[in-house]
């Protein structure tokens, strides 16, 4: 499916406590977004807080956890099209964000439909969109439109896993595909020990620049088992082997970093790298 170049793509969860007015959302929101495609998500009971806690991160909203905000239960994933986008600034609680509006609105709809709260969720950015696929599904926005079918044919497929990465990563690629597509990140050095991207790297830790510690904590299902100035060691799991990332602005000026990060590039072994200059200069 080719996606016009001013259409998006944007994803509304119907959570457990909402389900009940399943069949009016489904109505609104093909009269006003295309339909793309519907799945009923089963999260396991034992991962189901560990979870939502991740695919909200650092949004979480204030008391999500209470029994009565989301009962442990199957909720629905709505994949939609907008073909015509507008962005544009609104106030939340916590800060001034820039959304697509017709997504933003349309969720405090659904919301009040079903006793305020945070009873239905929404992407309201492209890169939220990426965010929320790529931990629900397990594909980024690219390969998921290869698969998408021009309008939902009806039927409701089910889906029985938790969030990808919840016991851990298959092996490095994915965890990297992952990351991709949800944070701003780059492998400082010693790239080659990363190579062979189907083997452990328990042998040594993963240096991670990023200006984003917590998020990445939350992607990658890492115990944070150190903490110092501007970075963190985080302990992670993949093919069954702990793996310690280094993951923050490390020893560098955080100015720099933050360029750095803006310089990086995508290396053949599917990861971000610094450019050619930043890793000279940042190993010097």
């Amino acid at each position: 499916m080719g996606m016009q170049l001013n259409t998006s793509l944007h994803v509304f969860i119907i959570w457990k406590n909402a389900r009940y007015m399943t069949d009016n959302i489904l109505e609104d929101l093909k009269k006003k977004f295309e339909l793309l495609e519907v799945y009923e998500v089963h999260w396991s009971t034992e991962f189901f807080s560990d979870n939502m806690s991740r695919f909200y991160g650092v949004n979480l909203p204030p008391g999500a956890f209470k029994e009565d905000q989301h009962d442990v239960g199957p909720f629905l994933l709505c994949i939609v099209k907008d073909k015509n986008p507008k962005y544009d600034y609104v106030e939340t609680p916590k800060e001034k964000i820039r959304v697509n509006i017709n997504i933003y609105e349309t969720k405090q709809t659904y919301r009040s439909w079903t006793g305020g709260g945070n009873n239905v969720h929404s992407s309201n950015t492209k890169e939220e969109t990426e965010h929320d696929l790529v931990l629900l599904l397990g594909k980024n926005l690219k390969d998921i439109q290869n698969d998408l079918p021009e309008l939902w044919n009806g039927t409701i497929k089910k889906i029985d896993s938790d969030l990808v990465g919840a016991k851990g990563w298959k092996n490095t690629s994915q965890l990297f595909y992952v990351l991709n597509a949800t944070v701003n990140y780059l492998v400082l050095r010693s790239f080659e020990n990363i190579s062979d991207l189907n083997t452990s790297v328990s042998t040594s830790d993963i240096d991670i620049l990023t200006n984003q510690v917590k998020q990445i904590q939350f992607i990658t299902n890492g115990k944070n088992i150190l903490e110092e100035k501007n970075q963190e060691f985080h302990k992670v799991v993949i093919a069954n082997q702990d793996v310690l990332l280094h993951v923050g602005e490390q020893y560098y000026d955080p100015k720099w970093a933050n360029d750095m990060l803006n310089r990086k590039v995508l290396s053949h072994y599917g990861f971000y790298i610094p450019n050619d200059e930043d890793h000279f200069y940042s190993l010097l």
